[in-house]
Parts: C-alpha cells; structure tokens; sequence
C-alpha cells in the first residue's frame, strides 16, 4: 500500500514540472542491478499516459542479462503495451575512436599516433576503459615516456604489441589495485565494502576504529589526524592512478568494474566482519537527526553481515530493517 501511495504521488511529481517549455530528461544507468519496486517505478512513470514532455534512458550491460532476467521481463511487458522503446547498441569504439583517443591523451596529432593507436586498438578491442588502462601500464613500465627532447610522447611499438592484456576489466584492474601500495590498497578494499562512493566522514570513522585497535595491541598512542592524514593520502593516491575520484567531500570509484575488482581481493571470510563493523560504526556515531540519513547505509551493511551479527542483535537489525521499510 505505501509502495502504490509512493508511486501514485511520484507520478503527479513528473507530471507538475514537466512542461512543454521544461521537458524533463531521466537517465538512470546499470538498470540490470535495479530491483523489482524500483523496475516497476520506472514502469509506471513511462507508461503514464497523462505524463508529457518526458523522456526515460536507462543504459545497461546486455551481457549480464539473460532472457530470464527481471529486466528482460519488463522491456517485454513494455513492449506488448506499445510503448516506444528505441534500443541503442553501444559497441566497442572504432579504430579511427580510438586513435583520437591516443591523440588526445598524448596531445599529439592523429596522423603521429596511428600506427601506435592501431596496437592499442589491437590489444584492448576497442574498449574505452581498457585503453585508458594500457596507456596508463606502458607508462607505468616504462614503454610509453615523454621525450622532452623532442618535446613529445615516445613508445616502445614491439614491446607494447608484445604485452600481455587482459580481456577481462575485473582481472585487469584487480592486477592494477595489488601494484599500489598496501595502504592504499586497504584504503580502496574498505571503500569498496561501503559502496560506490562515500564521503570523507564515514571512511575517518573506520580508519579511526582499526588504528585504534592496532595501537592497542602494540601499546602506542597517536593522533587521530596522523590517521587521517593517512587515510586521505592513500585515497588521493589512488585517486591519481585513475582508481578512484573526488568530488568535494566524497570519493568514488572512478568505474563500478573497479569497485568490484576491489572487492574480490577481499577474502571471504573478511567480508561479513568488516560490513559489520561498518554498519556499527556509522550507527553508534550518528546523531539522533542524522540517523535517518544514514539508516539505509546501516541496514545494507548490517545485512551483509548478519552470519556474524548475534541472536540477541538480530532483534534491533529487524527493528531497523522495519524502519528502514516505512
């Protein structure tokens, strides 16, 4: 019942400010991670027929999707109301793309980065994300540098045609996370236990609690802004290899595939505890007047770890699970 009130009301939200002279766009990407309620949402919006001057694009990965897929199921439904969908295949990048791609990352002219281009093409399909990434590795090895002699970027063609790639983003950037320093990897895995982004506090938090605890152990007493200082060195760091990005007070991963890379090179086991910890961290820290604000984040956190949540915690993570709900 709340669920038809919410979605009832949204309707007449689209409707009020969307106007001829105020069309209203709404893109929303990774539609094969949406979820029932939130499918039917965007279904409801879309096939609301007092609704003008409103356009939906949503953008998935077709190969995470099958023909048994919750998605699959409501673009058909769609379909058999008429609803005029247009489907736009987004391939890899033709080698004329990515040449000017090289050309504009090296700021040198097309016609100097062709034959270069051609094996950068060669070697990572024409996947934007992966040429970015094999620019970045020849730098880091030594097999693309800059000349100041000559006042321009110079390559090593054998070598990076003999280099290995590979043709899979999560291995590609799983290898990339493990040749940055330990600090900065830890930095990056615990963001990746928390989500997508997060901001600056919840991440403090967190350092705060596990130097805490180091210290303990081997009896020594520093300053929580020596951590800090740490924490965001590590982030700014990665930040600087392309991992990660900075917006004002938050940080995100700079591709949801890094963030799943990331979050393969936790063990298993190590999982559950640390999205425990997290959940508690960020509950026991929050305000009464923040505490709505962040219940969601707890909940999902608290959830991924229940295996390790005892019995007699489960009854206040079902009462904030029920709140989180209403």
């Amino acid at each position: 019942v709340l669920f038809r009130s919410f979605k009832f009301t949204f309707q007449l939200f689209v409707r009020a400010i969307t106007t001829l002279f105020h069309p209203i766009i709404l893109y929303l990407d990774d539609l094969h991670w949406a979820d029932r309620l939130s499918l039917q949402l965007i279904s409801a919006l879309v096939t609301d027929m007092e609704t003008n001057n409103f356009l939906f694009i949503g953008s998935y990965r077709d190969n995470e999707i099958c023909d048994s897929h919750l998605l699959t199921g409501y673009l058909d439904e769609l379909e058999r109301r008429d609803i005029n969908i247009t489907d736009i295949n987004i391939s890899c990048i033709s080698k004329e793309n990515v040449n000017a791609l090289v050309s504009d990352t090296l700021s040198m002219p097309q016609h100097m980065t062709k034959s270069f281009s051609d094996i950068v093409c060669k070697k990572t399909g024409g996947n934007p994300l992966f040429v970015t990434q094999f620019l970045q590795s020849l730098w880091d090895e030594g097999l693309l540098v800059f000349s100041l002699e000559d006042n321009a970027w110079k390559w090593d063609a054998d070598a990076s045609d003999a280099k290995e790639i590979f043709d899979d983003v999560g291995v590609l950037m799983a290898n990339k996370i493990r040749q940055l320093p330990i600090g900065c990897q830890y930095a990056i895995k615990l963001l990746a236990c928390v989500g997508s982004k997060c901001n600056e506090t919840i991440l403090q938090l967190f350092m705060r609690e596990e130097e805490g605890l180091h210290d303990e152990q081997v009896g020594k007493k520093r300053k929580i802004s020596d951590t800090s200082d740490d924490l965001f060195s590590m982030l700014n760091f990665a930040v600087d290899e392309g991992i990660l990005q900075k917006d004002l007070e938050n940080y995100m991963f700079a591709h949801d595939q890094i963030q799943l890379a990331a979050y393969s090179l936790i063990p298993e086991n190590e999982r559950g505890p640390m999205h425990k910890l997290i959940g508690n961290l960020i509950l026991t820290s929050a305000s009464d007047n923040e505490e709505n604000d962040v219940l969601f984040l707890v909940v999902n956190q608290l959830n991924r770890g229940i295996a390790f949540i005892h019995e007699e915690e489960k009854i206040e993570l079902a009462m904030l699970n029920l709140r989180a709900g209403e």
